[in-house]
């Protein structure tokens, strides 16, 4: 029961992160400023970082569970460290979401946004938290 909810927070913390940035990409350009972006900017940052304490602990707890109850291939734990990396990478890019206020080339402005990278990297690591799924329970098969 104890392991149900470690994984319910986990998954909460990941549709905050990746549902609650890209939401705050399409809201973002209607706000431009002021006192409304101010009073939505400050809870929403908090959120973010309540949802890296969550990650970190519930990441761990589930990962060791894991990695205890079955012999993984090598290949999990490429995949495990390529995950963990990617996680830490979207952390450092979170500092910086909201500071950066345009880009010259309009072509790419999105995309060097990092509430675009954010996304991008959470779809990613869900990506990879499939993947490690589908091994891991290949594993405790057979």
């Amino acid at each position: 029961m104890l392991l149900a909810a470690v994984r319910l927070a986990h998954a909460l913390a990941a549709a905050v992160w990746v549902g609650g940035t890209l939401l705050y990409i399409l809201v973002r350009p209607r706000m431009a400023g002021g006192p409304v972006a101010a009073r939505t900017w400050g809870p929403f940052r908090e959120a973010l970082r309540l949802g890296i304490a969550v990650f970190i602990l519930t990441g761990a707890i589930l990962a060791t569970d894991r990695l205890g109850r079955a012999t993984l291939p090598p290949i999990y734990l490429a995949l495990l460290g390529a995950k963990v990396a990617l996680g830490v990478w979207m952390f450092y890019t979170a500092r910086n979401i909201g500071m950066i206020s345009g880009d010259p080339d309009p072509a790419l402005a999105s995309w060097r946004r990092p509430e675009s990278r954010m996304v991008g990297l959470g779809v990613a690591i869900y990506g990879l938290a499939l993947a490690l799924r589908g091994i891991y329970e290949e594993a405790i098969r057979w």
